[in-house]
């Protein structure tokens, strides 16, 4: 079947390339401390917190509508999404510059740093609508050469910095920032010599991208404030040498989302098409993978808690052992996350966006108050209890409003 051997195909190249930080990862904790570390992970969430504003999450309306639209109107479609990115960028770099001089130092990072966020944002998102694509033309393994090569350059780029020219933590933005800029510049080519872009303006289609896209800002925003808050609370309550260790365990246990990424990549693509005019056999189908699906993330879960724990001594330096408390728990978090991705695109399927926004911020208000009252009651692990409960919350809500507005046989009924 196809969407099981591209998902094979993704889940290599995910696993080549999420081997990458684990690459730099005896690296980094030989030659950063736990709070330089720490600085380092505050501004990833930086980063991902400028994608939701810069982004949108526009690259979702690629798979949207690749099945729908005829090639042209997809061009079109991704030409006014550069437009906007074009302006989002711009208009977030103007606020961030204005910011600056009132601001030394966040967390400890220089703020004229910040001034890299936007553009950096935009990189990735055209990244990801040109990688979206490639999933969408199945072309499986072209995604790959583009998701390996990234990272391969990211890490030779970060090495040079770090290892000759010895810019610390800033050597991985460094990395990030080239890597996915030259790969954005190759996505756009790659884009227009294949018929897939084209830069006209189209008041409609803006209209059109951004009904999906707009919602997605605090949808994005509340997976933010979920998956990364965490570690300024840390910072706050515990320490910022906690927040380096705590982030090392995080990146152990988010290994469940390099499975979990995989299989969406090649499940949305299939998804799409074959909701676009469903039978009754074609929605048990997808219900009877998606119970496999479920179940699997669980046991990964496990697994991968296991083999973590294992070998976290042979990979980071000593000052970085009690990161191996929080494996298991984030992996867990990450199995109930990987349900709630299997749910996500039937709101995108309807257009129902507006409501992802809803249910992920509810969740993320919740997780704002169990940090706080967790990490109080438990320290740093805490914060890993109510990222648990954030992605569990999420996950009902979005499984209940699509029961609701679409019926499918999860429970053997008749739709």
């Amino acid at each position: 079947m196809q969407i099981i051997k591209n998902s094979m195909i993704y889940l290599g190249s995910s696993i080549i390339n999420k081997l990458i930080p684990f690459l730099l990862l005896p690296i980094l904790t030989a030659y950063l401390t736990p709070a330089e570390y720490g600085m380092l992970s505050i501004y990833m969430i930086f980063i991902t917190l400028y994608g939701a504003f810069v982004g949108m999450n526009m690259h979702i309306n690629v798979s949207k509508e690749f099945f729908r639209v005829s090639k042209e109107q997809l061009a079109l479609y991704i030409g006014n999404m550069l437009i906007i990115l074009s302006v989002s960028t711009l208009l977030y770099f103007l606020l961030t510059l204005l910011s600056v001089p009132f601001i030394d130092t966040l967390f400890g990072i220089p703020t004229s740093w910040f001034l890299l966020l936007p553009f950096i944002s935009m990189a990735m998102m055209i990244y990801n609508i040109n990688t979206s694509l490639l999933r969408n033309e199945a072309k499986a393994y072209t995604f790959g050469i583009f998701e390996i090569s990234n990272s391969a350059v990211t890490m030779a780029t970060t090495l040079l910095f770090l290892l000759v020219w010895a810019y610390g933590w800033y050597a991985q933005i460094i990395g990030i920032a080239l890597s996915y800029t030259l790969f954005a510049l190759i996505g756009i080519v790659y884009m227009y010599r294949h018929g897939y872009l084209l830069l006209q303006f189209d008041a409609t289609k803006i209209r059109s991208i951004l009904a999906i896209s707009v919602p997605l800002i605090p949808h994005v925003l509340g997976s933010v404030i979920i998956t990364m808050s965490d570690r300024i609370f840390i910072e706050q309550m515990v320490s910022l040498e906690a927040v380096g260790i705590y982030s090392v365990g995080y990146l152990f246990g988010m290994g469940v989302l390099l499975f979990t990424d995989a299989f969406m990549k090649a499940w949305s693509p299939w998804f799409f098409k074959n909701l676009v005019d469903p039978t009754t056999r074609q929605k048990q189908r997808i219900v009877h993978y998606t119970y496999i699906y479920i179940v699997g993330v669980f046991i990964l879960a496990l697994g991968i808690s296991l083999i973590g724990n294992i070998i976290l001594p042979y990979v980071v330096d000593a000052s970085f052992y009690g990161a191996s408390e929080y494996i298991v728990w984030i992996a867990l978090g990450y199995a109930v996350h990987g349900i709630y991705k299997i749910f996500f695109p039937y709101l995108v399927h309807l257009s129902k966006t507006s409501f992802l926004a809803l249910s992920t911020m509810v969740a993320a208000l919740l997780n704002l108050l169990f940090n706080y009252l967790l990490i109080d009651a438990f320290g740093a692990v805490g914060a890993a209890y109510a990222t648990i409960i954030s992605f569990l919350v999420s996950a009902l809500l979005v499984f209940w409003y699509q029961h609701k507005y679409m019926l499918m046989p999860w429970f053997g009924n008749a739709s």
